[in-house]
């Protein structure tokens, strides 16, 4: 249904209380100001991510009301106090995940407020829709891989829950950089065609200790990512080589197995934690860095992310009960102004 939009009013998705999908509500809210060093843009996109679910569900602490959505892209509207290398009208995208700095999020609206610090210009023909998509899971995969493993290009890196949106643009990231091997974990053969094709190897998860005995060659693998959790997480870290990196991104699967300190110190291996929205305050120059790098493999088709789904602000809730049932495309970004 169309919502009539009054002046400084705008449409936006609103969660009132945490809930199921039904908690997602399309309103008539004030338009956001700027405020230091912050800008205001005119959404075009705004990605759409598991993590959002999340949000919705009440699953962090995030208070309310608020409006999902930590990835836009669109023109900037106007720049706050302090605020240079923005002018309006510019393309620009930006991540709105700095949750240390601000409540922050904010997407799925028709303007949303973004850091400067976490904002990016883009070309004038990049494909917006495209870097909406992109834009989150390209900066984590960019500084879990380059800025924390470290990565070298002799090294093996396994990438568990390869099917899925963060764990797809890491396999794709890790080919790029480039690394020896890229080996994907996906949880069940329906999801094996769901690994990107720059893996070298995809394997089960149910076959994971047999699978890295064989490919790690009796020595062990370099690099494992993890968005996942649970007890894949506690069987990949016995896997890793000496000095090998485990680098937790996320908890998909809610448990949160415990690992043996014993087990890194003994093995020499290195357990490292990555939040972006609760270091970028802390860290804007990494962030910023991380986003430049995105934008420019994508639009130089280094980094080939796949194209999007691209759907209707109306149809938000459709898509996050597509990300909870495991059945929606490996990216899907809302159209805001349709």
């Amino acid at each position: 249904m169309s919502i009539p939009i009054t002046e400084d009013m705008m449409r936006a998705v609103v969660v009132k209380q945490p809930g199921p999908v039904e908690a997602l509500e399309i309103v008539e809210v004030p338009e956001p100001t700027p405020g230091e060093g912050e800008i205001a843009i005119d959404v075009e996109y705004a990605g759409v991510g598991f993590v959002d679910t999340l949000f919705r569900a009440g699953a962090f602490d995030f208070p309310v009301p608020f409006t999902p959505g930590i990835e836009v892209t669109g023109r900037v509207r106007s720049v706050g106090p302090g605020v240079t290398g923005f002018e309006p009208g510019r393309p620009v995208g930006a991540c709105l995940n700095d949750f240390g700095r601000a409540a922050r999020a904010g997407g799925y609206a028709e303007v949303a407020v973004a850091h400067a610090t976490m904002a990016v210009p883009l070309p004038e023909d990049a494909d917006r829709a495209r870097v909406a998509g992109a834009l989150v899971n390209g900066v984590t995969a960019w500084m879990a891989l380059h800025d924390l493993a470290r990565l070298r290009a002799d090294e093996d890196v396994v990438v568990l829950g390869a099917g899925g949106g963060l764990g797809g643009t890491m396999c794709r990231m890790a080919a790029a950089h480039p690394a020896r091997k890229v080996i994907g974990v996906v949880g069940s053969e329906a999801k094996r065609p769901a690994a990107p094709a720059e893996c070298t190897d995809v394997i089960l998860a149910a076959d994971l200790d047999d699978a890295l005995r064989r490919l790690g060659g009796g020595r062990g693998v370099d690099v494992v990512v993890d968005p996942v959790g649970g007890d894949l997480r506690r069987r990949a870290f016995e896997h890793l080589a000496p000095f090998g990196r485990l680098l937790i991104v996320g908890d998909a699967s809610g448990d949160d197995t415990a690992l043996p300190g014993d087990g890194a110190w003994l093995n020499s291996r290195q357990v490292i934690g990555l939040s972006v929205g609760g270091v970028a305050h802390l860290v804007p120059q990494s962030v910023a860095t991380a986003s430049a790098a995105v934008i420019g493999l994508l639009h130089r088709g280094v980094l080939n992310e796949p194209v999007p789904a691209v759907v209707p602000l109306s149809q938000v809730a459709d898509v996050h009960a597509a990300l909870e049932s495991r059945t929606a495309p490996p990216k899907t970004v809302l159209a805001v102004r349709e």
